[in-house]
């Protein structure tokens, strides 16, 4: 077996807790181009996770509309996103920790790479994490493996890969990629990841320090 020296993470509620914002953000979306229907906070919950451009084909299958719909949608998240939004505790001294220990840190994300950097800068993200992949990057998303395959070719070298994400299509992605995976207890989709028995599972950052210590002590 191979230690474990690659971590790669989803952003939006894997690192940031952007949840609320995103919901407001479909919210208003909805509203606005879907007046005639009043969608539940479930069923905006479970918007989060695909490409807006899946996501808001429940409006129209009009490739205007929907760029009209993703340009809204953008400019609503973008005018309330630092009001809303927030990094999960201990983030920061998990990364500098792996950072410190000469770690790969990875970001993979279904965001387009103008939507991903400003809460990536504005939380000092960029200084430990050295490989990004943007929806710009890349053909096929998550679950497909692609991303983390994009993701792990900016590295030098890597042994065994943990993709860590709060969403189902994070793990799925990181089976598909032949990667370790974990799941959060603070998920918004915390039964669905929970089904699908993730390597790991974690209630805070911290934890996820003493894992990769245990597993790697094994090795």
């Amino acid at each position: 077996m191979q230690k474990i020296d690659t971590i790669l993470f989803d952003l939006d509620g894997t690192l940031v807790d952007s949840n609320e914002l995103i919901i407001k953000s479909f919210y208003e979306t909805m509203k606005k181009y879907m007046p005639e229907k009043e969608f539940s906070r479930s069923e905006l919950i479970d918007m989060i996770g695909p490409p807006l451009k899946e996501t808001f084909l429940v409006a129209t299958k009009d490739p205007l509309i929907i760029q009209e719909m993703i340009d809204y949608y953008r400019k609503v998240y973008v005018d309330l996103e630092f009001d809303y939004i927030d990094i999960y505790p201990n983030t920061i001294k998990m990364l500098q920790t792996f950072y410190d220990r000469g770690f790969n840190l990875g970001i993979v994300t279904t965001k387009f790479e103008e939507s991903a950097l400003p809460s990536i800068k504005h939380y000092g993200l960029d200084r430990y994490i050295s490989s990004f992949c943007y929806l710009d990057n890349i053909t096929e998303h998550k679950p497909h493996p692609e991303p983390i395959y994009y993701a792990l070719k900016k590295f030098n070298s890597h042994n065994k890969v943990v993709m860590v994400g709060d969403n189902t299509g994070d793990i799925l992605a990181g089976f598909n990629a032949g990667c370790l995976t974990v799941g959060l207890d603070w998920s918004i989709k915390r039964e669905l990841i929970k089904e699908l028995n993730p390597d790991f599972w974690i209630k805070n950052y911290l934890e996820l320090i003493n894992i990769i210590d245990e597993y790697n002590k094994e090795v």
